[in-house]
């Protein structure tokens, strides 16, 4: 209704995840919509002068005219950077429409129709006082509250996903306080090995919040899994957490069907280790150019698959770009030799996504410029695809207080100095979490939801599947890597005093599972393998 009155101007009125289509028959417009933050997907295509759009790519690729040009420099990017960004789609022809944006037309002439947006976030570049005030603290507490409360509405028993975590231990301890009728449930995914289990932290903070907690134990997965990934993931996607996240949907769904989860406090707060490392080694990102171009100069001298010329490649990055490419430089030169003889020119503009994004906010400070960073690339386009594909295969809603944009703009006005300091961030988190969490939630420690693929990758079953799916003469005829090239890392992979190459040959076995299903014609319109393929 508030469409149907407003048109676009009403979409600042919405909260939530969603993607919208709705078409007015009087007027003979329509109106595409995506959410502020990008939780949902939306795809489209122009052909034959029809405009096509669905949440899935496999569904615009059903139609009997649908192209499937693979394109090249997607394939580098998603090699380069871990995933494809908004603006790329892996098949030529196709487009994502942006978070925050829309697209208005006539159903008369649906192709003449851009992208626009309604909603950005500035975010406070200030230094200023770090300490929050109490009325800030109960302001944050409202507002959070408020976020876990409306998501908490449905016609179905509502889950937690908790972790040891502050994030996911906030949002239960609200929803404790918030629920009517029934606490929802907490689920946490119990793992065998230490480094990984964050069970004991879990029951802590559900045992303090008063709800009901289940363990549910991580099983074995491994690569047999992979191939079910790649055909409900619609293009390449490298993070391998997608793995653990793929099962621990399966396990929650035997429980409920809606579940609350503490995504997107890392983005909002500043949490990630790369924002407090920037702050804390700042000095480093700005060294002088001369230097930066001195370190790029040297590496050329060193062995090319060396972890010393990797290192160094990243210090001689400009405009503090040893900071944007904490996790990884995009324009790695151990692709070049991966990537087939035609494509290793696109290598150098590899990396055009995060840099245009990073350009953008030159002169910033570094923990705005990675939030903003993230918030347009990383959150979007690996975070919450992640999620989004992982519990729709399992026809379960994952629902994020964090990602109520009420609170994103409420945090981007503080100074980042309220946010993080040299040694921890989520500072605002962390006051509302004493008199919310157990101490011992509080002292904990961030874990994620790695995979370890490194370990993975030099055991001997690992090393023969990588062979048989990378080296294979399907692989060479798709032409998508050099064979000759990938062997090398493989065989470089197994010195454990080496550089770990696990990430990229995970992201090349998932491009190999996703050419099996959409470029190879295995019937992948016919539903995924089957768990026990």
């Amino acid at each position: 209704r508030i469409l149907a009155c407003n048109g676009a101007a009403g979409l600042k009125r919405l909260n939530g995840m969603f993607t919208i289509a709705l078409v007015d028959t009087e007027t003979r417009t329509f109106l595409l919509a995506r959410d502020r933050l990008g939780v949902k997907p939306l795809y489209y295509s122009m052909r034959s002068g029809q405009l096509r759009f669905a949440s899935e790519l496999k569904a615009l690729l059903a139609w009997s005219d649908a192209s499937r040009e693979i394109d090249p420099v997607a394939v580098v990017e998603y090699l380069a950077l871990n995933y494809l960004s908004g603006e790329t789609c892996i098949f030529k022809g196709y487009q994502k429409l942006q978070p925050a944006h829309y697209l208005v037309g006539s159903l008369d002439d649906p192709e003449r129709v851009r992208p626009l947006p309604y909603w950005g976030l500035d975010i406070n570049d200030e230094t200023g006082n770090a300490a929050l005030s109490e009325r800030q603290l109960a302001e944050l507490n409202e507002l959070l509250s408020d976020a876990v409360r409306i998501r908490l509405r449905s016609d179905v028993p509502v889950g937690i996903f908790l972790s040891g975590g502050l994030d996911s231990g906030l949002v239960a301890a609200l929803a404790a306080d918030s629920a009517e009728g029934d606490r929802p449930l907490a689920l946490t995914v119990g793992f065998s090995e230490n480094s990984f289990d964050e069970t004991t932290l879990a029951q802590a903070t559900a045992m303090h919040a008063g709800l009901e907690h289940r363990i549910v134990p991580q099983r074995a997965v491994g690569l047999a899994s992979l191939d079910r990934l790649a055909w409900f993931y619609d293009e390449p996607f490298g993070d391998a957490s997608a793995l653990p996240t793929f099962t621990l949907c399966e396990a929650a769904a035997e429980h409920a069907t809606v579940f609350i989860s503490g995504d997107g406090g890392d983005e909002t707060f500043a949490g990630y280790r790369r924002y407090i490392e920037s702050e804390r080694y700042h000095w480093l990102a700005g060294m002088p150019s001369w230097m930066g171009r001195s370190f790029r100069a040297a590496s050329q001298y060193t062995p090319l698959l060396s972890l010393f010329r990797y290192r160094l490649l990243k210090m001689g990055l400009p405009d503090q770009g040893i900071a944007a490419a904490f996790d990884g430089v995009p324009e790695d030169p151990v692709l070049g030799p991966v990537l087939p003889i035609e494509s290793r020119d696109f290598l150098k503009n590899a990396g055009r996504p995060l840099w245009e994004r990073w350009g953008k906010s030159r002169g910033g400070s570094l923990v705005a410029r990675h939030q903003l960073m993230d918030y347009s690339l990383y959150m979007p386009d690996d975070i919450l695809v992640k999620m989004d594909r992982a519990s729709m295969a399992h026809s379960i809603e994952v629902r994020s207080p964090f990602l109520d944009y009420r609170l994103a703009e409420w945090a981007a006005r503080l100074p980042r100095a309220a946010l993080l300091n040299g040694r921890e961030g989520k500072l605002p988190l962390r006051r509302l979490g004493e008199s919310l969490l157990p101490a011992t939630v509080q002292q904990g420690h961030k874990r994620g939801f790695g995979v370890p693929l490194g370990a993975w990758f030099r055991q001997p079953d690992a090393r023969a599947f990588l062979c048989e799916r990378l080296l294979s003469e399907q692989a060479r005829q798709r032409g998508l890597w050099d064979a000759k090239g990938v062997e090398r890392i493989i065989l470089a992979h197994q010195s454990p005093r080496g550089r770990d190459f696990g990430p990229l040959l995970w992201r090349l076995l998932f491009l190999d599972s996703w050419a099996r299903h959409y470029l190879d014609g295995n019937g992948f319109l016919d539903g995924p393998p089957s768990a026990t393929q």
